[in-house]
């Protein structure tokens, strides 16, 4: 999974949420849904700046998701905000569909880090720590990746129209 998808599902979970509880969840609380489901890539631009391989590692984690929720918690519950919880369950939710989507569409995640054992739906696996990344696979495995990039795009773009059209986003 790529940017827009994982940012499409955390909205889609948002707005389940909202139908549901039948509240309105706040901007912050909108902000960190959708950071918290980009979040766990930031270690993606570690490995291309530096060249290290530390893609779905901890931030690919339950250990990242509780550590997110505790420091989102502490930084509202400083700022005196009254949603300091549901704030910061928003932050861990939208890790959580990160790590969701990617058990779904990959060799899965690390769930018990530093544990080996990655987790997908396809079942439990070991994970060798010498296997190349995403950057240093071959050509076809790129370009089965640009290709879904691609159509990350195009539905990321979809998204962003139809909001325009809803007038949800105005420029």
């Amino acid at each position: 999974m790529f940017a827009f998808t994982h940012l499409v599902f955390a909205w889609l979970i948002g707005k389940g949420y909202e139908k549901i509880a039948k509240k309105e969840l706040s901007h912050t609380a909108w902000l960190l849904l959708l950071l918290g489901s980009l979040i766990s890539d930031a270690d993606f631009l570690i490995d291309w700046t530096l060249g290290t391989e530390v893609h779905r590692t901890f931030t690919h984690s339950l250990l990242f998701i509780f550590i997110g929720f505790f420091i989102a918690y502490n930084i509202f519950h400083i700022r005196k905000n009254q949603d300091k919880t549901i704030i910061a369950s928003a932050f861990a939710v939208g890790i959580s569909t990160h790590l969701f989507l990617d058990m779904i569409m990959s060799q899965g995640v690390p769930l018990l880090w530093p544990s080996l054992l990655h987790f997908s739906f396809q079942g439990v696996h070991y994970f060798d720590p010498a296997t190349p990344s995403f950057l240093n696979l071959g050509y076809e495995h790129l370009r089965r990746a640009m290709k879904i990039a691609i159509v990350d795009m195009a539905l990321g773009t979809a998204w962003i129209f139809w909001l325009v059209w809803r007038r949800k986003i105005k420029f």
